[in-house]
């Protein structure tokens, strides 16, 4: 239930900054930009949290790997799948932090996923 969640929300986010990131300027390819990257998007969500999440044993050290590999997805931020592996470390560390185990590792990905997802905003907004 929780991995449905935070897959819409991440979905969800990751569109919303793809349209902000799109129709910023007065780019006449918007619209089409707009839907490759929402492709992208739904791609990238499905293999995160219906291919890699459901595989990963060790929680806290799945999570930490996905929040970096996110946070090192941010200078492809226009592909929209920062948001997206930031909600995949976030569903990990969660489940970790759920069974107590990795609670240090589970915590700092919670940080860098947050931190991901800020900068997504940011980049979003500025360019």
């Amino acid at each position: 239930m929780r991995r449905e969640a935070i897959a819409t929300v991440s979905i969800a986010v990751a569109v919303a900054l793809a349209a902000i990131g799109s129709y910023r300027g007065d780019d006449e390819h918007a619209t089409r930009q707009f839907l490759i990257v929402c492709v992208i998007i739904l791609v990238a969500a499905g293999i995160v949290f219906w291919i890699v999440v459901p595989r990963i044993n060790r929680l806290g050290r799945g999570a930490l790997i996905l929040a970096i590999i996110g946070a090192a997805s941010i200078v492809l931020f226009w592909t929209g799948v920062p948001p997206v592996l930031a909600g995949g470390a976030t569903v990990l560390a969660l489940g970790a932090r759920e069974l107590g185990t990795d609670r240090g590792m589970a915590t700092a990905a919670l940080a860098l996923a947050a931190l991901t997802v800020v900068a997504a905003v940011v980049i979003a907004f500025v360019g």
